[in-house]
């Protein structure tokens, strides 16, 4: 696998199969492709490293037919194949680590089939998810899955890294919304999973490539259910006196059946950036308020030349230099933040029928307040509502300062959630600045939501600070019987913990990969640890990778 491949000519053979204008070996087009929106990648660019990873092509298919013939000509010359959405992305997971060709599927865009009679919608895999819901709901329909990347991620994205929307605790997560996969596997065979769904007998073939992040093949049609669009919606907020009572006020309403499309609980710290406007009733300390709004805004706005001050530029360095001095020194932040308050934020919703609504409100309004929750009303709930996107796209400010900000998506059973959530913490706090919210709730457990920010004034230092505090994070998860990934996907940035979490099965997906890829040109070097020795099939339980 590792032997070069021949890349003269490359271009030429590939716009025989796509056309000549499908094509692009421009140098901005491979900086552009060089990577997805992972943290780690941003770092590289502000150590100047524009393009570490640069691939060989890129390509833009318009049919099935087209992307068969480009994995069978890949596969028959050994050049690596990465499938590519657009590119939102948070884990590595579309970095062309060994070059070889990406190949963009947002030409595959369409709505094929929406069955009113069996409730279910087929789409290409390329279709951005706002499209793909905004053509639901005019035909009266909601899928249901409401990333906060929803307007720059694609169907076959969602499918490739397991993603989960917003509402996932109403209708699911995306392998929960898949009756049928069209696949094209790596040798340019097209692969039709069966369309009876598995609780009526026999095996989900689905969930083989669901989550797979291109390894096994490119996904490109699926079937998935849909619902009746909403006739009502209802959002509503409470404070508890703190995560454990927040925790178990969560727990309480999923185990007594109900159905709520939001269910969120936010730390202290948290809770104070969720919604300013009502910090007072949190007893933040002004200070504190002032840091958060440092560390939160989209920066200033612009301004004509003439307009700007002396006075203006210098407070804005000032504020670039609070915040390296604050996250160059995370264990002291990370302290002050453990004297607050220890009072939480807890944002719920229902959406369906008029009747199904408002029961389901009052039945969960009784059951929190049992808890010893004090209701809020319905403003906080929707504040989240009206502003659910909004916080993917806040943190640019932070890298323009010599920081970087992440998130880390982790799961496990009510039994382990806490000691989860505190083990991480104290992990991670040598390394930035931590806090967290609560969300992706179920009957049997719930997902944690870490957000962490540092800075260091050495580019290459923060680089190793990243991983540093990536790797006790990640093994403290671990320790705690947790999952390393709900549903932003493993890519490169959690593979070499993949060993840690599941033991012996890396070689069950090794002899999977060498069946189906026996070259290993499907996305190298993501999803799971030591990627040349698993091409190879070779035995790797026991390894104690990423320690």
């Amino acid at each position: 696998m590792n032997k070069p491949f021949e890349r003269r000519g490359l271009a030429t053979d590939l716009a025989a199969i796509v056309g000549e204008g499908n094509v692009s070996v421009r140098q901005a087009d491979k900086i552009a492709y060089s990577r997805d929106m992972w943290p780690k990648a941003q770092i590289w660019v502000h150590q100047g490293d524009s393009c570490r990873y640069p691939p060989d092509c890129i390509v833009w298919p318009h049919s099935v037919e087209q992307v068969q013939q480009l994995l069978s000509f890949c596969h028959e010359r050994r050049i690596p194949i990465i499938p590519y959405g657009a590119g939102s992305g948070v884990c590595g997971g579309t970095i062309p680590i060994r070059g070889g060709v990406i190949i963009d599927l947002k030409a595959l865009n369409r709505v094929l089939h929406i069955d009113d009679r069996a409730l279910t919608v087929e789409a290409e895999s390329g279709i951005i998810g706002q499209h793909l819901e905004m053509e639901l709901e005019r035909r009266g329909y909601t899928l249901g899955h409401f990333p906060s990347s929803i307007y720059c991620s694609t169907l076959g994205g969602w499918l490739a890294a397991r993603s989960a929307g917003q509402y996932s605790s109403k209708y699911g997560k995306i392998e929960d919304m898949v009756s049928r996969l069209e696949v094209v596997l790596p040798g340019g065979q097209l692969f039709t999973t069966p369309r009876v769904p598995a609780p009526l007998g026999g095996v989900d073939w689905n969930q083989l490539f669901v989550g797979s992040e291109g390894c096994l093949g490119v996904i490109t049609t699926s079937v998935l259910k849909m619902h009746p669009a909403p006739i009502k919606r209802s959002f509503r907020g409470f404070t508890f006196p703190s995560v454990r009572e927040g925790t178990e006020g969560i727990r309480t309403v999923m185990q007594a059946g109900l159905t709520p499309c939001l269910l969120r609980l936010y730390d202290p710290f948290d809770s104070l950036i969720a919604y300013q406007s009502d910090a007072a009733a949190l007893s933040a300390d002004q200070a504190l308020q002032s840091l958060i709004k440092a560390l939160t805004s989209s920066g200033p706005k612009s301004t004509p030349k003439r307009r700007a001050t002396r006075f203006g530029d210098w407070q804005r360095a000032l504020k670039k230099q609070a915040v390296r001095m604050i996250l160059s020194r995370p264990s002291m932040l990370n302290m002050a933040v453990e004297r607050l308050s220890e009072r939480c934020l807890m944002v719920i919703g229902f959406e369906g029928t008029s009747e199904h609504v408002d029961d389901s409100d009052a039945l969960a309004t009784g059951l929190l307040a049992a808890r010893g929750a004090r209701d809020l009303g319905p403003e906080p709930g929707r504040h989240w509502y009206e502003h659910r996107y909004a916080i993917s796209y806040k943190q640019s400010p932070l890298y323009a300062v010599g920081a970087f900000v992440d998130t880390m998506e982790v799961a496990s059973t009510w039994d382990r959630l806490l000691p989860m959530y505190a083990a991480v913490k104290r992990a991670v706090a040598p390394y930035g600045f931590i806090m967290a919210h609560f969300s992706h709730a179920y009957t049997e457990g719930c997902s944690i939501y870490f957000t962490f920010a540092a800075c260091d004034s050495d580019p290459q230092a923060l680089e190793e600070r990243y991983d540093r505090l990536w790797g006790a994070g990640l093994r403290a998860v671990v320790e705690q019987s947790g999952t390393i990934s709900h549903h932003h996907g493993v890519g490169m940035s959690k593979a070499h913990f993949m060993t840690n979490e599941y033991g012996d099965g890396v070689s069950l997906f090794a002899g999977l990969k060498k069946m189906l890829d026996p070259h290993g040109i499907m996305n190298p070097g993501k999803l799971w640890p030591d990627a040349e020795l698993i091409d190879a099939g070779v035995e790797l339980a026991g390894a104690t990778r990423g320690e």
